[in-house]
């Protein structure tokens, strides 16, 4: 509900600080005193544009700020915590904004900033305004077609098969329609180009990182190609015609031959050259058994040259890092098999989207019949509602349309569209259009009394619904108004003492001059002020004994059938409690069939 509003420097409003009640709050006042500002400043702080000409002479702009305090479960928690507003549901939000003289002014959600657009989201939730010429959200067809499924009450899986089956359909159209267009990218010289370079991974036996392994291959035969090199020169070295082995063992015989030598001096040398020559044979013997397991083929290391060559040819003419070599491999064979398959993905997809075609018109042509029947049961409810407030001949009907050629939604194929006829004989119209500026306020009066219980704004505002009536009539007016008010927030800006009689509180507005500026203002009235408000509503401004007995009657009879609305609501709760822990009767138990 609304529970705090403030407005500062509007057309003739000042400063202005209200604070709302539960239940039924009556405005009245004199003609010119603010009521329609007050409107419209409430219009502003829910997202309506506002004229910079509203703000009050010699200020440069207008400030507004209100609190509302929805119950947890209300739809416009989840819009605020989409839009990080708020972390969870429950309490408290309170909305700033102002109007600047410039234009444009700023908007604030607790504290955050907002625009405009959110605000208007947010404001469509909480508040509804009706009456001759403001109706917020009663007239928009979408939320026409929520509140019939709410009133149907359909299981969920009546929406949810509708909602599948088309997300089925988007599906399928966009894959086909992603098919097509491949297909249509990779066709003449990129097809040619693609194939051509799948016959290179061909020839070179490309798979998965196989340009690591056989870079890593060709790396390690090179590494055993040189150590191979490396011993057999190192073999040549000992064993060769100007080997260390050879020339050892000529020095050890020539050492040997030598007679004019002292054998004693040259007795080291000898030992050395023999020691020598030993070492020599055993490293040649050492080489023969180590040298074996680096012998290998050296064929393969030009195999992989080619293979790396190629794998350098591809990266370069395709413009790819070589390390990304494995996924290019794995693009352009996932592209030549998709065109391989392609006409007949085309014809799997062309199939599916005809199925699920047919499944989407099957579930929403479902949820049409419901709603047909649905509106019906809506049609007569509130039809029902028209007669006591002085709509005697009028009549009220959901139109519900099946258009297969509409675009198609989550929502089904259905155009829904309140219609109402004033008299018998006229054709049904949609509401905005059948009734004038005081009807169209009553029937929506009517269209809220049974809405309500399906779709709970929590706070209703209606601007003098009771023009051009009165007696009974208002009487019934005010008693739907009250209806409404023991479960919702109602304001009502009214000339009327029937349905003054009936608020919980009453706000009176008037306006004030000093010869140079008016300011409007608004006080909350004792009993004894509403009597006497009441009264003079009932008298005009000659207030009499016989006025003020009326009045203090008709805030009687209020509070009355208030006490007897709540006594049969009670009533209506026990019975519903005992139906819902009552068993029903077994077959044993139930009278025979007739």
């Amino acid at each position: 509900m609304l529970k705090k509003f403030k407005i500062e420097q509007f057309v003739i409003i000042d400063k202005l600080e209200l604070d709302f009640q539960s239940g039924l709050t009556i405005l009245t006042g004199e003609t010119g005193a603010g009521k329609s500002i007050l409107l419209d400043a409430l219009g502003y702080i829910l997202g309506e544009d506002a004229n910079p000409d509203s703000i009050r002479a010699g200020a440069t702009e207008s400030i507004f700020e209100a609190t509302f305090n929805p119950i947890p479960t209300h739809p416009v928690w989840s819009i605020l915590m989409q839009n990080g507003l708020v972390s969870k549901p429950g309490g408290e939000f309170m909305v700033y904004r102002t109007l600047k003289s410039g234009g444009g002014g700023e908007i604030r959600l607790n504290g955050k900033p907002i625009d405009d657009e959110t605000l208007k989201k947010i404001g469509v939730t909480i508040v509804e305004i009706h009456g001759q010429f403001a109706n917020q959200s009663i007239m928009d067809p979408q939320n026409q077609l929520t509140w019939l499924d709410l009133s149907g009450a359909f299981p969920k899986e009546v929406f949810t098969n509708v909602i599948d089956a088309l997300r089925d359909v988007n599906r399928y159209t966009q894959e086909l329609e992603d098919e097509n267009v491949f297909l249509a990218r990779h066709k003449g010289r990129e097809l040619i180009r693609l194939q051509g370079i799948g016959k290179e991974f061909d020839k070179i036996g490309m798979k998965k990182n196989f340009h690591i392994e056989a870079k890593e291959e060709y790396a390690r035969l090179l590494t055993a190609k040189e150590t191979m090199e490396a011993f057999q020169s190192i073999l040549g070295q000992l064993v060769s015609a100007n080997g260390v082995v050879v020339s050892l063992s000529t020095a050890n015989k020539i050492l040997a031959r030598q007679q004019n030598v002292d054998k004693e001096k040259v007795a080291r040398l000898g030992q050395l050259l023999e020691s020598s020559l030993a070492n020599a044979r055993d490293a040649v013997t050492e080489m023969g058994l180590v040298s074996p397991e680096y012998e290998i083929d050296t064929a393969p290391i030009y195999r992989f040259q080619d293979i790396l060559n190629t794998m350098n040819k591809i990266c370069k003419d395709n413009k790819i890092p070589f390390e990304d070599l494995s996924d290019f491999y794995e693009e352009v064979t996932g592209k030549l098999e998709r065109v391989a398959r392609g006409q007949e993905t085309i014809k799997r997809l062309q199939e599916s989207l005809i199925q699920a075609k047919n499944n989407y018109r099957h579930h929403a042509h479902i949820l049409s019949e419901k709603r047909k029947v649905a509106g019906k049961a809506l049609s007569k409810a509130i039809t029902k509602e028209l007669a006591p407030i002085k709509l005697l001949k009028a009549e009220f009907v959901v139109d519900v349309v099946e258009n297969v050629n509409m675009p198609w939604t989550e929502r089904g194929l259905n155009e829904v569209t309140f219609t109402a006829r004033m008299n018998p004989g006229m054709p049904f119209s949609p509401i905005s259009e059948t009734a004038s500026g005081g009807e169209l306020a009553r029937l929506i009066l009517a269209l809220k009394v049974v809405l309500q219980r399906v779709q709970a704004t929590p706070t209703l505002v209606f601007d003098e619904i009771d023009t051009g009536i009165g007696g009974a009539a208002a009487a019934a007016v005010g008693d739907r108004i009250a209806l409404l008010a023991d479960n919702t927030q109602v304001l009502v800006i009214t000339h009327s003492p029937q349905v003054a009689s009936r608020g919980h509180q009453h706000l009176y507005i008037s306006k004030k001059t000093d010869g140079a500026s008016t300011t409007s203002q608004v006080r909350e009235l004792t009993m004894d002020q509403r009597i006497e408000e009441v009264s003079r509503m009932l008298a005009g401004e000659k207030l009499t004994q016989e006025s003020n007995a009326a009045a203090q009657s008709l805030i009687n009879e209020a509070k009355e059938a208030a006490i007897i609305r709540k006594q049969l609501a009670e009533q209506a709760a026990a019975m519903a409690a005992q139906e819902a822990i009552t068993p029903p009767p077994s077959p044993a138990t139930e009278a025979p069939a007739a």
